[in-house]
């Protein structure tokens, strides 16, 4: 009597397809360039965060790998459900629209001058031919921002930021102003290339990164007052603290101000950028379409690749 004796090996476990929330969370750390900007925007500890991201690469299933400068770079696995994550999340949009609930607004960031000078303005034209709201947020340091946390995004630069799609909608031209009173006692000589023995009101935070306010630095005198906010800096100079760098849209005609007859930097592009990732989103590509035929730009230029975001 033969017997024969077989061993089966057992199956492999085949692995469980990510659920939405898995998905949502690796959506989230990718969009925020960070656990702990993830977090914020989830709502939860980074601890939290980073428990969620090492149960969804449990296994070996990598999402995220870390390259040599520490950012953060999505694996092919990572890659697919990110994309996977964005249809989910533009289905759910769609679907509750149609069942009647109201449309997600547009989120804008921009700073003081080009939410005064460009977006505020410009924005119940939008109004007009859009039932999708505009969320105008005003922020002191737009660079810090991560993807994840606007749509559209409005700021002085010399083109579209890593990462980002955008279109020159105008520039700043830029005066030197002073009260009438400072300049009574302290009179500036006419064409004159230098600040010194002046007090200057500077800029600080990011507001210095921009160009003009990289020249006034060097342009000399002492500083009285340093802000990272244009209006506050135009009330400081009516008010005779000294001379301020100023868009000229801001200063000329005040009776309050007076224009100094010196030599300033040339004007500074204003761009409107979206985050590449997500300016094919029907209301923000809707709104870029919206923004290059209202301020008259040119087709949106792509910049460098972003690099990997920490």
């Amino acid at each position: 009597m033969k017997v024969s004796i077989r061993f089966r090996m057992p199956a492999m476990a085949r692995q469980k397809p990510p659920e939405w929330n898995d998905l949502h969370d690796v959506l989230r750390v990718h969009e925020a360039g960070s656990l702990s900007g993830a977090a914020r925007v989830a709502g939860v500890s980074q601890s939290t965060m980073s428990r969620r991201i090492a149960a969804i690469e449990s296994g070996g299933r990598r999402v995220f790998l870390r390259d040599a400068d520490g950012g953060m770079c999505l694996t092919e696995r990572g890659a697919a459900m990110v994309a996977a994550a964005r249809r989910m999340r533009a289905g759910f949009a769609s679907g509750a629209a149609a069942f009647g609930a109201p449309p997600q607004p547009l989120r804008i960031a921009a700073c003081e001058v080009t939410a005064r000078l460009f977006i505020a303005h410009a924005l119940p034209d939008w109004s007009r031919r859009s039932e999708i709201p505009a969320d105008l947020v005003v922020l002191d340091d737009l660079f810090a921002l991560s993807p994840s946390e606007y749509d559209v995004l409005v700021m002085p630069a010399e083109g579209p930021l890593p990462g980002t799609i955008g279109s020159e909608i105008g520039r700043i031209e830029w005066g030197l102003f002073a009260a009438p009173s400072y300049l009574a006692a302290r009179p500036v000589v006419a064409g004159g290339g230098t600040l010194d023995g002046h007090q200057v009101i500077r800029a600080s935070g990011s507001l210095a990164m921009i160009a003009g306010y990289r020249w006034l630095d060097g342009a000399g005198g002492r500083t009285a007052l340093l802000s990272s906010s244009p209006l506050a800096q135009r009330e400081a100079c009516i008010r005779g603290q000294g001379i301020a760098l100023l868009p000229l849209a801001m200063g000329e005609g005040d009776a309050l101000l007076e224009r100094i007859d010196m030599p300033v930097p040339g004007c500074v592009q204003v761009w409107l950028m979206a985050d590449a990732d997500g300016a094919s989103h029907a209301r923000t590509s809707g709104f870029l379409r919206w923004a290059r035929r209202r301020f008259g730009g040119p087709a949106p230029e792509a910049s460098a690749p972003a690099a990997p975001r920490r």
